[in-house]
């Protein structure tokens, strides 16, 4: 049943309608066929026994002075006459059970004469493959005996299927005309519903709209113009819409613009207020060579420091256009660490590069973006880590994809501020340590070359992934 309705649903609706139609008439014409032939095969045969009764009266009242003088000659005359006339079969005369006369050549068969007719109603005889109405008429009431009269009920059959004949192919038109009609009413519903749907299809709610055309009826008419109404209040709504996020982005920039302000403005502050130092001690005192050499590395350190905070943030806010060629996983990963060992040592943090067998993977790629991007997690991972602790840098392969970790051993990340750690200006780092730009500007090159930047937390520590993507020599399945 369910696969039925199924299929049903699927079906268009002219097709529905006319297979309905075409049911309902042959469910109709069935009906009426039973009916009707039931009423008029009774009619018929009510007609019959009524015409056959008064033949049979009339054979009776004239047969009555012959049989009473035991005239045989003038009974097979009047019987064999009778049985000339239409739709008459045969016709005898019987008394105390013996045929007096008969207009069967031969014998009468005994099985005919016996018949019984109850309460005086006809009864029907078949004799080979034709079948009568055999009627009985008592001749003075019974006491000269009883004319049995057959009426043959062929015609009464041949007048049944020409009434079969003419309602079937009168249920035929029918069904063809349903069927006709159907399909008109039906595909004069479909067409404007697939037009609608068409343009439900077309609908975008940043383009113009283009009103739907209503063809059909009133009802198809009204739910065109109510469709032509909607698509102009999703075109007006997704305006509003734009026009809101605009300004919500417009209001996250000058959320954002506070946010680098106090973060900018301490990484700034300090290297210039050294600076100052240095210069106002540089103009005021008689200095040695060494002290004036050492007052002017240090104004050089805090201009690199302004410089390095302005370039990040000017990485963020205007991302380069990059230029991809095939570079080698482990090339990128040399470039990006070749300015760590230094800073490392201070610290005592091993820096350990691991291959689950990708070290030859070439992708896609910046290498002095991509560089970038790989010494921003390391610097990550390097304020995480403690002294003596490790970093670990591992070249990875997945469906699609090469990618390098970098895996610290610091606390890990605290899983309530997990969501947060890639939104700009968001930092774990004290206040003036940082301006929460470092993964933002990650991400940032990671997605401008079709990557992605991913993260997991296991018990202690945490993995940074950057996932690029193979050039296309490396992405052919290897033998």
């Amino acid at each position: 049943m369910n696969g039925w309705r199924r299929w049903l649903q699927r079906r268009p609706l002219w097709t529905k309608l006319a297979a309905f139609a075409a049911l309902g008439v042959i469910l109709t014409h069935a009906a009426h066929l039973v009916f009707a032939n039931q009423i008029s095969s009774r009619a018929l045969a009510q007609e019959q026994d009524n015409l056959g009764r008064t033949i049979a009266r009339m054979v009776a009242h004239q047969a009555a002075d012959a049989v009473l003088v035991d005239d045989v000659v003038t009974l097979h005359e009047l019987v064999s006459n009778v049985a000339t006339g239409e739709g008459i079969a045969y016709c005898f005369i019987a008394r105390n059970g013996r045929v007096i006369a008969s207009s069967i050549p031969g014998p009468t068969p005994p099985g005919l004469v016996a018949l019984s007719h109850p309460e005086g109603r006809s009864v029907v005889a078949s004799g080979g493959d034709a079948r009568y109405l055999d009627i009985s008429e008592p001749i003075l009431g019974g006491a000269a005996g009883e004319v049995r009269l057959g009426m043959d009920l062929a015609p009464l059959a041949a007048t049944r299927r020409k009434l079969a004949v003419l309602l079937g192919s009168l249920a035929l038109v029918v069904i063809l005309v349903g069927v006709g009609a159907a399909l008109v009413v039906g595909r004069g519903i479909a067409r404007p519903l697939g037009d609608l749907l068409d343009a439900a299809d077309r609908f975008d709610p940043a383009a113009e709209a283009r009103p739907v055309v209503a063809r059909g009826g009133l009802e198809i008419a009204r739910l065109a113009d109510r469709f032509n109404l909607m698509m102009q209040r999703l075109g007006a709504a997704h305006e509003e819409q734009a026009q809101a996020r605009q300004k919500a982005i417009a209001t996250e920039r000058l959320v954002a613009l506070g946010s680098l302000v106090a973060g900018v403005a301490h990484e700034v502050n300090n290297p210039i207020a050294g600076m100052k130092t240095c210069l106002r001690r540089l103009r005021t005192e008689e200095l040695s060579p060494e002290t004036r050499e050492e007052y002017l590395e240090l104004l050089e350190e805090g201009v690199r420091r302004v410089e390095n905070v302005m370039s990040r943030l000017l990485d963020f806010a205007r991302p380069r256009s990059t230029s991809l060629v095939p570079v080698g996983l482990a090339e990128v990963v040399r470039e990006g660490t070749v300015l760590l060992p230094s800073l490392l040592h201070k610290r005592r943090i091993i820096l350990r590069e691991l291959s689950d067998g990708t070290a030859d993977c070439r992708v896609l790629a910046d290498r002095r973006q991509i560089a970038q991007a790989l010494l921003n997690l390391v610097l990550n991972a390097a304020y995480v880590t403690p002294e003596g602790g490790e970093i670990r840098i591992r070249l990875r392969r997945k469906a699609g994809r090469c990618g390098i970790s970098v895996e610290d051993d610091g606390p890990g990340i605290p899983a309530p501020i997990r969501s947060r750690i890639l939104d700009p200006f968001f930092s774990t780092k004290p206040e003036g340590e940082g301006t929460g730009l470092g993964l933002s500007v990650t991400r940032t090159i990671v997605e401008a070359h079709g990557g992605e930047l991913g993260f997991e937390f296991p018990e202690r520590g945490t993995v940074a992934t950057l996932w690029l993507r193979p050039s296309p020599e490396d992405a052919r399945p290897r033998a």
